[in-house]
């Protein structure tokens, strides 16, 4: 990849720029070792996934809830109000992983201009980015609620060089997740995929352009 012809780095957000460790000690604290935030988590990307599949689309705030309700039904899990409320809202107080600040920092540095876009409701990703100190780096919040439709449709990876006007072989886009890299390779972007577990990944028989371990190895590349 010829970095001089990349203009924007556009980041995913779940798993991406933040983790989900935090998340899981809310649940663990409440239901043990029983697997209910793989679950929950399985069920909110079933939920938006279909959902756009049959054209009825819901604020992803409400799949989320949703999803948990679904998740809790499969374990036979009964929450109390305030313990649905409070793994709700932990989804507003992720932590980004360590390095996600700095590799920002030195990617604005460099002249890159930098965007999220992710399924994430604008109210899920405002608060998100703010609390974490992290909205400042971003000229562009971008939530595939403004097309109604969600990852990995082409119309929410369409949001980024409209709102940049900055072509789409011009833009990188940086996901750990691999349906996101499979749509954002077909959608015509750059891609890297974060690749911070060492698994396999299926983009439906594409590759990403670049391959790293963590944004800090990113922000070095680039």
């Amino acid at each position: 990849m010829n970095e001089e012809t990349i203009e924007a780095v556009v980041f995913d957000v779940y798993g991406t720029l933040f983790g989900f460790g935090r998340l899981a000690e809310r649940a663990r604290a409440i239901v043990g070792d029983v697997p209910l935030l793989d679950r929950w988590r399985t069920k909110q990307l079933e939920h938006s996934f279909l959902r756009t599949i049959l054209g009825e689309y819901e604020d992803f705030w409400v799949i989320t809830a949703q999803a948990l309700d679904a998740a809790c039904e499969q374990l036979e899990l009964e929450l109390l109000p305030e313990e649905r409320e409070h793994l709700l809202q932990g989804w507003l107080e992720l932590d980004p992983f360590p390095e996600t600040a700095m590799a920002l920092e030195r990617l604005a540095e460099r002249g890159l201009r930098l965007a999220v876009l992710s399924n994430g409701s604008p109210m899920m990703l405002e608060q998100l980015l703010r609390m974490a100190g992290l909205r400042e780096w971003f000229e562009a919040v971008l939530s595939a609620d403004a097309v109604r439709r969600y990852k990995p449709s082409p119309a929410v990876y369409a949001l980024a060089p409209a709102h940049l006007v900055v072509p789409p072989e011009r833009i990188l886009f940086c996901s750990a997740n691999g349906f996101d890299v499979a749509g954002a390779l077909r959608y015509g972007f750059r891609v890297c995929w974060v690749d911070r577990t060492g698994s396999a990944l299926d983009a439906l028989g594409k590759q990403p352009h670049r391959t790293v371990q963590s944004l800090t190895e990113l922000s070095e590349q680039l």
